[in-house]
């Protein structure tokens, strides 16, 4: 009966009543033998491949301290359900406390800057030269889904046209640039928040679905619902009002809507992989209705630190509307967690709740004359640490890791844990044993940014008497936010600020010890990014001298083309050169990072003139 299979997804059987409708008439001797080979072969596509599954619930400027360990009236119930389920890490930080390089690395395995997305910039996409974590989970048979905001390429032209569907269509359709390339078999993707406010028709497929039930333009409005309140000069902070929106037409509430959908229709022959990108909390902070009715009622919240300056009232409006984006996540997981168990897989499934980086939340108000300390892209721990929990099979329950580990590391273990090869070349370093009930291995974690007015890096790590010590070293200044007050004056970049904290008796950051204790800025200055690991100071014993700054191989090489012809470039003249092959195994045209050169620094930026291969 095919006509009844290929209308089904791919790899299910038909229910039990197409069964009897339409195959239990035939007579029983005739029906044994398909009976035994739908058996044997139901048999043979289980013992196909028994690894589990691996699904990543990713939030977007979730803070570590914004969960009810630390906030006893804030519900996430899910995450500590999760956490007395599998295993809860209260030191994990972000590679990068941005967006887009954060996701980037993720995907890659390369720590910042070498994925070449320094910024939010949309317009730079992370390149095809660039391995993902995807592809290679893909070529080792995982199916692998993706929902939400990944911020690593544009999903189509990015102004003008709507969303089209149909064959005649310029561009992309919808939301599919790059996806399969990128090494996703499933794909929702769609833009954040705040990229409404840049168009004028649908240019992701969250918009179409709004534009098709007639909602996109409540969609558009919802800045409205937000006011300046000449405290906060972003304006997506202070939002009184609410979303017009029904609650599943709220983006979050899409995002997981459709990742339930990819659960229930994933093949049961194989492994899958998930990635659920969520929008929130990140401003703007427009809250539904739904929302406020499911908190049971007004909590009081504790202001900022050292905020004595920023408006009481102003702050409580932040915290509850941060809040109840972050519960309504929560129990969007528990959602996605439900889904799972629904079609038998919990068991066989790993997943891990975590965000891209934090948030200041006004956290220092008093002390940042330069930096309005919101957003994040800033050194702090507000900013660079995270909330992480994991389950899964072989996870021990309830247990506490209070070692700094880093969202990089995800890369990696996810490819271990579904037993895909890591590359060689990768930074991420897989915590399998880790998660597995291992001990900790003290490699530091490092957390960097290096574009216009945000360049630092900081590293973590355990050191004398167990303690958490970490070293923070910023050109200009540290940055206490993303965006700079109204009227202050840039920094001077010529200058360096040193600071060096007690994690475990200063969690707060308020005690730099720089100048104190010195031997701990010594011992934590080599795991600095390269750029940042003299601190402005002179190369001290121990230290060494300051590496030249990595580069990335520009956009425009065609590394495939080149592995075909045999042609190898000569060897650069300037800081780091990456080299690109590519892989005969590879039939999506990607790339495969080889090996990195180091070469002096000389002023020439390319490797011969007129070659298309110049160094970014």
């Amino acid at each position: 009966r095919t006509e009844c299979m290929s209308c089904r997804p791919h790899g299910l059987l038909p229910s039990n009543r197409t069964m009897r409708g339409r195959w239990l008439w035939a007579p029983l001797p005739l029906l044994r033998p398909l009976l035994l080979i739908l058996a044997l072969n139901g048999s043979a596509l289980a013992a196909k491949d028994a690894r589990p599954n691996f699904v990543l619930l990713m939030s977007d400027q979730w803070r570590a301290d914004w969960t009810s360990f630390d906030l006893p009236k804030l519900r996430t119930k899910t995450f500590a359900k999760m956490a007395a389920e599998g295993t809860r890490f209260t030191r994990a930080t972000t590679p990068a406390p941005l967006c887009n390089p954060a996701r980037a690395s993720l995907a890659t395995g390369l720590a910042y800057p070498k994925h070449g997305i320094l910024s939010t910039n949309k317009q730079d996409e992370l390149s095809e030269l660039n391995q993902t974590i995807y592809q290679i989970l893909r070529t080792s048979g995982v199916r692998t889904m993706t929902v939400g905001k990944d911020d690593l390429t544009l999903l189509g032209k990015m102004f003008g046209e709507p969303c089209t569907h149909g064959a005649k269509s310029a561009h992309p359709l919808c939301g599919t640039k790059r996806s399969v390339q990128l090494g996703f078999d499933d794909f929702g993707r769609c833009y954040g928040k705040e990229f409404v406010s840049y168009v004028t028709n649908p240019v992701d497929p969250y918009m179409d679905a709004l534009d098709k039930c007639g909602s996109f333009e409540k969609y558009k409005k919802e800045s409205e619902a937000c006011n300046l309140t000449g405290f906060i000069s972003d304006k997506g902070y202070t939002c009184p009002g609410l979303s017009e929106l029904k609650k599943e037409n709220f983006i979050d509430d899409w995002i997981a809507l459709k990742a339930q959908k990819f659960i229930a229709e994933a093949p049961e022959d194989k492994p899958f992989f998930l990635q659920v990108n969520y929008a929130g909390p990140h401003p703007p902070f427009v809250v539904t209705k739904a929302m406020i009715d499911a908190r049971g009622g007004p909590r009081e919240w504790p202001l900022a630190h050292n905020s004595t300056s920023l408006d009481a009232e102003a702050q409580q409006l932040v915290r509850e509307n941060y809040a109840l984006l972050i519960e309504n996540i929560d129990q969007l997981n528990q959602d996605i967690l439900d889904a799972i168990a629904k079609r038998g897989d919990l068991h066989k499934t790993y997943v891990c709740m975590f965000s891209d980086h934090g948030e200041m939340l006004g956290d220092f108000w008093d002390r940042s004359p330069i930096f309005e300390p919101f957003q994040k892209s800033s050194p702090y721990q507000a900013s660079v640490s995270v909330p992480l929990v994991c389950i899964g099979p072989g996870v021990p329950a309830g247990r506490v890791v209070e070692d700094p580990v880093s969202t990089l590391d995800l890369a990696s273990t996810v490819l271990e844990l579904t037993g895909a090869t890591v590359p060689p070349f990768f930074d991420s370093a897989s915590m399998k044993d880790l998660l597995l009930g291992g001990e900790h291995d003290n490699r530091p974690t490092v957390s960097t940014l290096d574009y216009g007015l945000h360049r630092f890096s900081t590293a973590q790590r355990r050191l004398e008497g167990g303690h958490i010590w970490k070293l923070s070293c910023c050109k200009g200044v540290c940055p206490l936010g993303l965006d700079l007050r109204s009227g202050a004056a840039p920094p001077d970049e010529t200058d360096w600020e040193r600071q060096l904290f007690d994690l475990t008796e200063d969690p707060l950051e308020r005690r730099n010890l720089y100048e104190s204790r010195p031997e701990m800025a010594l011992a934590l200055r080599p795991a600095l990014q390269s750029n940042f690991a003299s601190c402005g100071e002179a190369a001290e014993a121990g230290v060494g001298p300051t590496p030249a700054p990595p580069v990335v191989v520009a956009k425009q090489a065609d590394a495939k083309q080149a592995g075909q012809a045999g042609r190898m470039p000569s060897k650069p003249s300037s800081g780091f050169l990456q080299l690109y092959h590519a892989s005969s195994d590879a039939d999506d045209g990607s790339a495969f990072l080889q090996e990195t050169w180091a070469v002096a620094p000389q002023p020439s930026r390319c490797l011969s003139e007129g070659d298309a291969t110049c160094v970014a």
